[in-house]
């Protein structure tokens, strides 16, 4: 006869789905597993595996541990019927012992961290999606949540600035439209949010035209708390890389004919490549000329938010700077060649009313074209 095989305590249970967050442990999934994804109909779609076998001829079973083991805590791993079947069926040679463990442990730290996170560490997420010429732009919300740890989405939904079906265009007009269209998008999505309570903290995930990044961080404005990340090709994702220890990383500040008196003045960013000065003069020759640059300018340089904090500095200093030499009345011609993190900063740090008016220039195959006035 066949022996039974020991009920699960029901402390046991409640203790799984507690510290599994009611999601699915494998690797990669975290679903819902009290909640069907399409219909979104309620039910119980989980599965208590067992990680050492309840009977010793089972997956991963064995004569001494599947006894002694049936009923453990240490022993059950919460999944959904999908991965249930993958971990004990025809590929279960594929998923040890070693690793269903290390991915159960893994997955219920993580639940226990982010539930153990007060109110005061919730963060709304603001994506903005442009495309850059034809090239069809994307953030996805997995992208977004994963880098803001230990912030939390505050929200499900978040700020979605989506102007991915926004062609283009030659028109004189185009950018100025799109501009308006931002803050007004940001007024609205801000001021009311989506629960209609004012945005505290704002996590800002953005990419498209320089001109209209720096257009949203001056939207976006310094009277809330914001952390802006950055796209990493290298690993395709936004989180801040881990700053190593005795890390030196310094800008620089150039500057020629600034003792001219001029109105126009031109501010040079030479980070994600090199603006040559002889493309800048020709648009605008014998004009007191700024430049903020790093030793290699490349496109990779960004890695860690405190670059992006010591650019922001520097930034302040320079138009400080520009203010003091050339009145708040002048006009800041600026040339940028930066990454996406750096064209929002660049927006929010102007003051309104105290800071000059500042056209950014655009390049395409002709050269440097003025493009838009903000602030």
């Amino acid at each position: 006869m066949k022996q039974k095989r020991p009920k699960i305590p029901e402390d046991v249970k409640l203790k799984l789905w507690v510290l599994s967050g009611g999601r699915c442990e494998f690797p990669g999934c975290n679903k819902y597993v009290w909640r069907d994804g399409l219909t979104l109909k309620e039910d119980n779609f989980a599965h208590m595996a067992h990680l050492v076998a309840a009977s010793p001829d089972g997956p991963r079973g064995d004569k001494k541990l599947s006894p002694k083991l049936v009923s453990s805590f240490s022993n059950l791993m919460l999944v959904c019927l999908d991965h249930s079947k993958l971990i004990d069926g025809k590929h279960k040679s594929n998923y040890t012992l070693d690793f269903l463990r290390y991915y159960k442990a893994e997955h219920e730290n993580r639940i226990k961290i982010q539930t153990g996170i007060g109110p005061d560490m919730g963060t709304t997420v603001l994506r903005f999606i442009a495309n850059i010429k034809d090239r069809k732009m994307e953030i996805t919300p997995t992208q977004a949540y994963e880098a803001i740890f230990p912030w939390f989405p505050s929200d499900e939904k978040g700020v979605l600035l989506d102007f991915t079906n926004r062609m283009e265009s030659a028109r004189k007009q185009y950018w100025q439209e799109f501009a308006r269209e931002i803050s007004s998008s940001i007024k609205h999505g801000l001021i009311i949010g989506n629960d209609h309570k004012r945005v505290s903290h704002l996590s800002v995930f953005a990419i498209g035209p320089i001109p209209m990044l720096m257009c949203l961080g001056n939207c976006i404005g310094g009277s809330r708390r914001v952390e802006i990340y950055q796209k990493h090709r290298n690993s395709d994702d936004w989180k801040w890389k881990t700053e190593p220890k005795r890390y030196a990383f310094d800008y620089k500040v150039a500057k020629f004919n600034t003792s001219k008196r001029s109105k126009k003045v031109v501010l040079v960013l030479s980070l994600s490549g090199k603006v040559n000065r002889c493309e800048v003069e020709a648009v605008l020759k014998n004009t007191p000329y700024y430049e903020i640059t790093i030793d290699n300018p490349n496109r990779d340089y960004l890695q860690f938010r405190s670059q992006l904090m010591e650019f922001a500095k520097i930034y302040r200093e320079l138009l400080a700077e520009i203010r003091k030499r050339h009145g708040n009345d002048c006009e800041i011609n600026l040339f940028p060649a930066i990454p996406v993190s750096v064209a929002v900063s660049c927006g929010r740090e102007l003051l309104p009313k105290a800071d000059p008016k500042v056209l950014v220039y655009d390049y395409d195959s002709t050269g440097f074209k003025p493009i838009l006035k903000i602030n």
